[in-house]
C-alpha cells in the first residue's frame, strides 16, 4: 500500500493556477460588475474551505440585458484522501438555503458536451438556480463514482490528482431561463480563457 501512494502531484508538473489572470474579467457580451460584491463564500465557512482549496475565485458579470451572473470557482491542488471538493448541495444547506430539486445534465463547451449538474435553490424570497461542474485533473466527473475512479487512474500512474469546481448561479425564479443564460454564460467564458489554461477548466476531450 505504501509502495502505490502518489507522491508526485500534477499541480506542480503544470503551470501553476492563477484564476484571476486565467479568467476574463470582460468576454463576449459579459462584464465584470464591480459594483456588485458576490457574496458567495459564508465567512462562517471560510477557514474551513481555506483548507481544502488553494485557490478561489468570486465575481459577478452582467450583460447589456442586466442580466447577473454569480461565478465561484475553487482549487485544490490535492483531491486525494479527505482534502475533496466541497460541493453546492452541502455549502447551499449549510448557509440556509433551501434545495429545491436536483438533476444531472450537460453544458456544451468547445463543441462538445460534458457532464454538469443543476440544482434549483431558495432562501426566503431569493430563487437562485445553479450550474457546476467538476474537474479532476484533466477528467470531467459525472458521479461521485466517476470521480472516485478518476481519482484511482492517476494513482495508478503515481499521481496525486488536483480539483476545480466551477459554479455558475443567478437570481432567477425562472429555472429554465437561468439555466439557459448559464450555459450560453459558461460556453463564452471558456472561449475566451487562453486554449493552454482551457483543459484546467473543461478537461481534456481524450480523457471522456
Amino acid at each position: 500500500g505504501v509502495a502505490l501512494r502518489p507522491t508526485i502531484s500534477i499541480a506542480d508538473e503544470l503551470p501553476p493556477i492563477d484564476l484571476k489572470a486565467m479568467v476574463p474579467t470582460a468576454f463576449d457580451s459579459w462584464r465584470e460588475d464591480v459594483n456588485v460584491s458576490a457574496q458567495i463564500i459564508d465567512p462562517q465557512q471560510k477557514q474551513m474551505l481555506d483548507k481544502i482549496y488553494d485557490k478561489t475565485l468570486s465575481r459577478t458579470y452582467v450583460n447589456g440585458q442586466g442580466y447577473r451572473i454569480m461565478l465561484s470557482i475553487a482549487y485544490g491542488k490535492n483531491q486525494s484522501g479527505a482534502l475533496q471538493l466541497h460541493k453546492p448541495e452541502t455549502c447551499y444547506p449549510a448557509q440556509g438555503f433551501s434545495l429545491l430539486s436536483t438533476q444531472a445534465g450537460t453544458l456544451e463547451l468547445l463543441g462538445r458536451p460534458i457532464a454538469a449538474f443543476r440544482l434549483a435553490t431558495s432562501l426566503g424570497q431569493r430563487f437562485e438556480p445553479i450550474t457546476y461542474w467538476t474537474v479532476v485533473g484533466d477528467h470531467i466527473t459525472s458521479s461521485m463514482m466517476d470521480k472516485r475512479l478518476a481519482e484511482v487512474r492517476y494513482t495508478m500512474r503515481g499521481r496525486i490528482p488536483d480539483g476545480m469546481l466551477v459554479r455558475i448561479s443567478s437570481i432567477d425564479k425562472s429555472t429554465d431561463n437561468a439555466y439557459l443564460m448559464q450555459s450560453q454564460f459558461a460556453s463564452e467564458m471558456i472561449k475566451a480563457i487562453s486554449p493552454e489554461y482551457r483543459k484546467r477548466f473543461a478537461g481534456d476531450p481524450k480523457s471522456d
